[in-house]
């Protein structure tokens, strides 16, 4: 008797484990709030040069201002940078007579904004961008904080990840590979009450479930060396990294980039968020029927043709961003929630939380870059959603290299893995055999 034997015997999948999945969904309500949190507490309102001397009457404010700051290309008075000396205008008659002396002819001087800037507060009271001015040669730093942030995910992650496998008790299972027989008899009795299911005392004794631990029994603890010490497991690890990078990447570098939308920043996560549960229930359908790899594979390519379609939209045509944002939100939300379940069919029992540890920490990292490359528009406007889609399409490319796991047994150990590799090359031994034998 197996395992998956002595779990049906207690109930399988019933309310026992339907109260652990509803206790595990909580903190994971809350997950979000934090990840997303800088888009509010980073965000830069519109602002511009502090310039003393401001006149009160805003008729003439206006006109005041054209004569302290540039234009930028796009016609908009510069947030970055003010003149030098005040300029007077051509259609005031100081500006007439600094013409007729050819004073104007000139480019004129710009200097940064060496008095601070002065905040749009009509959105946000505050934010770590007004309070401690992460604008136009700072505005790294401000994109850099939410970089800090996922690397403490990061290190988190793998500092309590460590921490939790002493201090919480684990599953059944795990007290099996462990040889800890009394304590998973114990559980799995508990189990069965809380399901309501009465257990045979001779098939459920402690004798009976020792036999099934010493076939569960694992000689050592698991490590990520163990993930690329043979050829098939290796070519699932290498894939996957590479798929959960592309995922955390394009996800993040989407939601937290919520500009030049025509919407204020609650209206657009709003949309953001009202569009994640069609997503998933998308996923449901699609990985049913169209399988995991597929729907893998089509989730990020629908979400890097989201990006590159933007790239083609004049940046006046701001409702049709904002349908193309929304899409691709729906598309990076479908791969994140496919990615967790083709990963965790992809590996072994006895290296499945180690691969998903794995894949996780590379997405962290993805997740990590995201903010930063947005200061690739200082290079080029479009460069950062050029990045996020390429990044994307990559990761498409590589799940189309994964196993398919729809209808396929899970397998159990790293022997299972690796017999999955040459089926075909079995029949062909087996096709001379039966052929002689005829």
């Amino acid at each position: 008797m197996g395992f998956e034997e002595l779990l049906e015997q207690v109930g399988g999948f019933g309310p026992f484990q339907l109260r652990n999945v509803a206790l595990l969904a909580l903190p994971r309500v809350l997950l979000p709030l934090h990840f997303l949190l800088p888009i509010f507490l980073a965000a830069v309102p519109a602002h511009r040069c502090a310039l003393p001397g401001a006149p009160a009457n805003f008729s003439h404010q206006d006109v005041w201002l054209e004569a302290h700051l540039p234009r930028e290309p796009d016609g908009t008075l510069s947030s970055c940078l003010r003149f030098a000396y005040p300029q007077a205008l051509p259609n005031t008659t100081l500006g007439e007579e600094r013409q007729s002396r050819g004073e104007l002819e000139d480019e004129p001087a710009t200097v940064p904004c060496s008095q601070g800037w002065e905040y749009d507060h009509s959105e946000f009271s505050s934010t770590i961008a007004t309070e401690w001015d992460l604008v136009c040669e700072q505005k790294g730093l401000n994109r850099a904080a939410s970089t800090f942030f996922f690397a403490g995910v990061l290190v988190g992650a793998v500092a309590f990840g460590y921490l939790s496998d002493r201090w919480v008790p684990e599953s059944a299972r795990w007290l099996l590979t462990q040889g800890h027989v009394k304590e998973a008899h114990r559980y799995l009795l508990h189990c069965a009450r809380l399901n309501g299911r009465p257990v045979c005392e001779d098939s459920f004794s402690q004798e009976a479930v020792s036999k099934v631990a010493a076939g569960e029994r694992v000689v050592r603890r698991p490590s990520y060396l163990d993930l690329f010490r043979t050829p098939r497991l290796r070519h699932i690890s290498l894939c996957c990294v590479v798929v959960w990078f592309g995922v955390n990447f394009s996800y993040y570098g989407l939601s937290l980039d919520v500009s030049g939308l025509g919407l204020n920043v609650y209206q657009t996560q709003l949309l953001f968020g009202a569009v994640e549960l069609p997503s998933k229930l998308l996923v449901y359908l699609s990985v049913r029927y169209a399988g995991r790899r597929l729907t893998q594979a089509g989730t990020l390519l629908g979400t890097a043709l989201a990006f590159g379609t933007r790239l083609l939209v004049s940046s006046d045509m701001k409702s049709w961003s904002t349908v193309l944002a929304v899409m691709g939100k729906a598309f990076s939300e479908a791969a994140f929630t496919t990615a967790y379940l083709f990963t965790s069919e992809l590996y072994p029992t006895v290296l499945r939380q180690t691969g998903m540890g794995l894949t996780a920490l590379v997405g962290r990292l993805g997740g990590s870059l995201a903010p930063l490359a947005a200061l690739l528009d200082g290079v080029w406007l479009s460069l950062p959603k050029l990045t996020y889609g390429g990044i994307a399409l990559l990761a498409a490319g590589t799940a189309l290299l994964l196993p398919e796991t729809r209808q396929a047994q899970l397998p159990e150990t790293i022997q299972d893995v690796e017999r999955k590799s040459a089926p075909t090359s079995l029949q062909e031994e087996e096709m001379p055999m039966k052929q002689v034998q005829n």
